[in-house]
C-alpha cells in the first residue's frame, strides 16, 4: 500500500518527549527536538507538527512506543487533537532497533526509527474508548489490584496470627468482619480474657455476625480456650501484636475502598447493555462482567473471534523449523493480563458445581470433561477459556443473551442456518 503522508516518531520519557518527522521516502523533515510534557511543551510540539502538515499537505501519523502510564497521557493528548495515533508494542520496536549492525541508542535515533516504522509495518490506529468504557476499565482494574493486595495482606495476617494464637483460625475465619474488628481492637490473646474487655467483646460477637446471644457466648468461650492455649504455645511478643493490628486494620480499610469502587463501577455499568448480556453467561457475574466489558471495549473493532482470542493472549504460539513442528506450544500471553485473569476465574467457575449439587454450566462442564480425556487439566482449562471467549464474542456481537443449549442442538441450529442461507 502506497503511503503518502509523513510520520511523527515520539520517544516518550517521564518529563519530556523527543519528536522527529520523516517523509514516506525516508527523508527527515524535522530534525529531532525535545519538548517537555507540559502545556507549553505540548503546545510547541503541536505547532511543529502543524508546520509539517502544512508543508506536506496532509496530516502526519503519530507513532510512539507503549511505555506504560507515561505514554497514555501523550496518546490521549494527540487523539484529542484528532490526529491518527499508532501505539507500538515494544516487542515490535525493539526488533527493528536491534536489526542494525551498529549499536547506536539515543532518544533522537529512537524517535526517527519509530517514525520509519509507520512505512515498514502494518500498523493499526490506537483505539480510544468511550468515556463510560474508559471509566469502567480503570475502576475494574483498580478493584482487581486492590483484591490482589488484600489477599496478600490477609496471608500475612494469618501467618502472624498462627505465631501468636494457633487455634484462632479454627474459632473465626480470619477474613471475616468479626475477626478483623476483634483483632483491630484487641490484637493480644491476653486482652481476650480480661474482665474489663468481656462486655465489649460479647457485644461485638452479638452485633457483627447477627446470630444471637447463644452464638456470641459459644464463640466467646471458644475464644477464651484459644487465649489459654496461646499463652502456652504461642509467641507472645508485642511486635507480633502490633503487626496483627496493622494488618487487620489495613484489610478493613481496603474492604471499605473495594465497596466504594463497586458503587462507582455499578454507576457506570448501568449505562452499558453489554453488562447484562455477559451476566447471562453462567460463570460470569457482577464482578467479572464489568471487567471483561472494560477490557474488550467496543466489540465492533474485532472482525472475528480469533482476533479477540489473540487480543486476550490465549492463542497458541507456533514453533516450527524445517521438518520440526512443535506440539507443546504455550499460549502467547501477549494481550491483556486482566482479561486473561477474568477468563480464568470465569472458566473455573463454569466447570464447578453449585452448593445444591447442580452444574453451573452443563455444556462447558461436559466440554471440559471431554478435553481432560486427552489433555492435562491446565490445557483443558485453557481450552475452556478459549471457548468462553468465543461465546462472549458471539453474545456481544449479536447483542443477544446467552442461551444454554446442548452440542446436538447447536449442530441442528447450524445446519438449519446453512439451509436457510442456501
Amino acid at each position: 500500500m502506497l503511503i503518502s503522508r509523513p510520520a511523527i516518531g515520539i520517544d516518550v520519557a517521564k518529563d519530556f518527549c523527543v519528536y522527529a518527522a520523516v517523509s514516506p521516502n525516508g527523508t527527515i523533515l524535522l530534525n529531532p527536538f525535545k519538548a517537555l510534557n507540559t502545556k507549553k511543551g505540548l503546545s510547541f510540539a503541536l505547532g511543529e507538527i502543524k508546520k509539517v502538515e502544512d508543508a506536506f499537505g496532509s496530516k502526519p501519523a503519530i507513532v510512539l512506543e507503549s511505555t506504560g502510564h507515561f505514554s497514555q497521557r501523550i496518546v490521549h493528548f494527540f487523539l484529542k487533537q484528532e490526529l491518527d495515533v499508532f501505539l507500538i508494542n515494544p516487542l515490535i520496536s525493539h526488533s527493528i532497533k536491534n536489526s542494525s549492525v551498529r549499536k547506536v541508542k539515543t532518544d533522537q535515533v529512537d524517535a526517527v526509527d519509530l517514525a520509519k516504522l509507520f512505512f515498514t509495518q502494518d500498523l493499526h490506529n490506537t483505539y480510544m474508548p468511550s468515556e463510560v468504557l474508559a471509566n469502567l476499565k480503570t475502576l475494574s482494574r483498580t478493584r482487581f489490584q486492590l483484591v490482589e493486595q488484600r489477599a496478600g495482606i490477609l496471608n500475612q495476617l494469618i501467618a502472624a496470627i498462627e505465631q501468636v494464637a494457633p487455634l484462632f483460625p479454627k474459632v473465626f475465619e480470619p477474613s471475616s468482619l468479626t475477626a478483623l474488628t476483634l483483632l483491630t481492637q484487641f490484637p493480644a490473646p491476653a486482652e481476650w480474657s480480661k474482665t474489663s474487655n468481656h462486655k465489649a467483646i460479647i457485644e461485638m460477637l452479638e452485633t457483627l455476625p447477627r446470630r444471637g446471644k447463644d452464638y456470641a457466648h459459644k464463640k466467646y468461650e471458644a475464644l477464651l480456650d484459644c487465649a489459654k492455649d496461646a499463652e502456652f504455645t504461642g509467641i507472645q511478643m508485642s511486635a507480633n501484636f502490633s503487626v496483627i493490628q496493622i494488618y487487620a486494620s489495613n484489610i478493613r480499610f481496603m474492604d471499605a475502598q473495594i465497596k466504594a469502587i463497586d458503587g462507582e463501577i455499578n454507576k457506570w455499568a448501568e449505562q452499558l447493555p453489554e453488562i447484562a448480556l455477559l451476566k447471562s453467561i453462567p460463570g460470569i457475574g457482577e464482578t467479572l462482567a464489568p471487567l471483561i466489558v472494560g477490557e474488550v471495549g467496543d466489540i465492533m473493532r474485532f472482525t472475528n473471534a480469533k482476533q479477540l482470542v489473540a487480543y486476550c493472549g490465549i492463542d497458541p504460539s507456533v514453533r516450527q523449523s524445517g521438518k520440526f513442528v512443535g506440539t507443546r506450544n504455550k499460549v502467547t500471553k501477549r494481550g491483556s493480563p486482566f482479561l486473561r485473569r477474568a477468563l480464568y476465574v470465569a472458566a473455573t467457575t463454569a466447570i464447578r458445581k453449585s452448593p445444591n449439587g447442580s452444574l453451573v454450566n452443563s455444556v462447558i462442564y461436559e466440554y471440559y470433561k471431554k478435553k481432560i480425556e486427552s489433555k492435562p487439566k491446565k490445557q483443558a482449562l485453557g481450552a475452556v477459556m478459549n471457548k468462553l471467549l468465543r461465546i462472549i464474542f458471539s453474545v456481544l456481537k449479536n447483542k443477544q443473551p446467552f442461551c444454554l443449549i446442548t452440542p446436538e442442538q447447536q449442530v441442528a441450529l447450524y445446519q438449519a442456518s446453512r439451509k436457510k442461507a442456501a
